[in-house]
């Protein structure tokens, strides 16, 4: 399963997306979930509205318990203080509500092997027992965990297409803390 379906079939009523504006999953967030209930946080925000503002993830300018879901999509890993996100991830969370991070897993054989990951703006990597830990300090608890190969799917951008054969078929001869791109769906706890 892709993160997209991944999200689609997991989030729920009020969904905030923080980093809306790179890639396309917004515009099947809208699709599916219409216009109302949608809505962004993003460095890159224009003109703040109702639904979208221009903020960071460390400080999203939304009300405390006003979501149900919050998705973070190829986003934590650019986030200076990663710790800072998951608190008003979970302060705009209403109690159960559910978080939806994809990250890349620092552990991964490909990253270990092409350093694929280490880059100037990848400033925040974990590995899934890392991310577990910080989940847990902020407040929430994993429900779902699994990993996908990247794809042109999470890799808006990438100058290195070729590779997701590659690493699409060495994905499935890993074990789970060596594969590529982690899913989790969290929920909130406290």
């Amino acid at each position: 399963m892709e993160r997209i379906e991944f999200a689609l079939r997991n989030l729920r009523g009020k969904i905030l997306d923080v980093g809306y504006s790179v890639g396309g999953i917004h515009e099947k967030f809208i699709e599916k979930f219409g216009k109302d209930n949608l809505y962004g946080v993003d460095i890159e925000t224009k003109k703040d509205t109702g639904h979208y503002k221009a903020a960071t993830a460390e400080k999203i300018p939304f009300k405390s318990n006003f979501f149900d879901s919050v998705f973070a999509g190829e986003l934590i890993e650019h986030v200076a203080k990663p710790h800072f996100f998951l608190e008003e991830a979970n302060r705009v969370l209403k109690d159960g509500g559910v978080l939806i991070i994809t990250t890349p897993n620092k552990k991964s054989l490909v990253n270990r092997l092409f350093k694929s990951y280490h880059t100037p703006i990848h400033i925040s990597l974990f590995d899934y027992n890392e991310l577990k830990a910080a989940l847990g300090v902020a407040g929430f608890a994993v429900q779902e965990f699994y990993c996908r190969p990247y794809s042109g799917e999470n890799c808006y951008g990438s100058r290195n297409k070729w590779s997701f054969l590659f690493r699409g078929a060495l994905h499935h001869l890993l074990p789970k803390g060596l594969q590529e791109q982690m899913i989790v769906k969290a929920v909130k706890v406290t």
